[in-house]
């Protein structure tokens, strides 16, 4: 259903994504993670058309067959919010804080030809759906009278009002303490269509998700099923992530990954983890493909 070939992210001279490439099939869910600046928000706003100015995406990527990159503004303005849809990290910068929540709810559907009294009554029902307490009560509440957990139903709700084949969701629990959290991913895994879930947060990825994307330094390096490659990562990069998130006996020193990531445009050329990976040699200045069936990754060195 969403097929990406090769694409690419440029804020002028500078390369933030390169040549990624992935499939996701209609109910599939698939996980993306990585470290901050990694690459994964990039990718998801180039296939919604939102990059910032300055910053653009080359390549293909298609959602059913029509294309979202490079193409003309209105042409994806017809695919957003109906076909392809998405929950951001923040609910309170993407909601409107001057609009009643039936409103910003309803919106969404009269943009894409629903009839207003219509739209007001599915708001509703989407409200309804997504677990919301007096979804009437809600529908006329401000965004500022809500939770943090409520606002991002809300989002949910929004993201949901066209029936997308499509939903993607940018670290939406970040923010939300554990019980909400828990409540979130369960409704996320019960509703969404088919899922492209982004997040640093191994855990969370595990429990939403059948498949995964590994990323860093603007590439993928790692993807196949989440239970294999949990349990046998190959890539050194995705072993440091699964090593980190271990809880450790008390007194043990945590496993890390040495340095930090390096700012966009700063990583090295050939594999862009040899600066920091213990088992880089020279062979790593030359970049690794992707090669592998069903569980693929890009490593010189891979782990046993």
């Amino acid at each position: 259903m969403l097929k990406v070939e090769g694409l690419s992210v440029r804020a002028d001279a500078v390369e933030l994504v390169r040549d990624v490439s992935f499939e996701i099939g209609p109910g599939e869910r698939v996980g993306l993670i990585g470290e901050s600046g990694s690459g994964k928000s990039l990718t998801a706003l180039s296939l919604m058309g939102l990059l910032p100015e300055g910053v653009t995406a080359s390549g293909g990527a298609s959602l059913d067959g029509r294309d979202l990159v490079g193409v003309p503004e209105k042409r994806l303005k017809r695919l957003r919010g109906r076909d392809l849809s998405m929950v951001f990290q923040e609910p309170m910068t993407a909601l409107n804080p001057l609009m009643r929540i039936g409103a910003q709810v309803a919106e969404v559907m009269t943009l894409h030809g629903t009839a207003g009294r219509q739209a007001h009554a599915r708001a509703y029902e989407l409200l309804e759906r997504v677990r919301l307490p007096e979804p009437r009560q809600i529908a006329r509440a401000y965004p500022h009278q809500l939770s943090g957990g409520q606002r991002q139903r809300v989002m949910l709700a929004i993201a949901l009002a066209n029936e997308p084949q499509l939903l993607i969701c940018d670290e939406p629990t970040t923010a939300l303490d554990v019980t909400v959290q828990k409540q979130m991913l369960d409704l996320i895994a019960e509703v969404a269509p088919a899922l492209l879930f982004i997040t640093h947060d191994l855990a969370v990825v595990a429990s939403v998700c059948e498949r995964v994307l590994v990323m860093y330094g603007g590439r993928l390096v790692e993807s196949g099923p989440i239970r294999e490659v949990f349990a046998r990562p190959r890539h050194r990069y995705t072993e440091g992530l699964l090593a980190a998130s271990k809880l450790t006996p008390r007194g043990t020193r945590l496993p890390t990954i040495q340095g930090s990531v390096p700012a966009a445009g700063h990583f090295p050329g050939g594999c862009v983890f040899r600066n920091r990976c213990p088992h880089a040699t020279p062979d790593c200045e030359t970049a690794p493909a992707l090669t592998g069936d069903g569980h693929a990754y890009a490593c010189w060195h891979p782990a046993d």
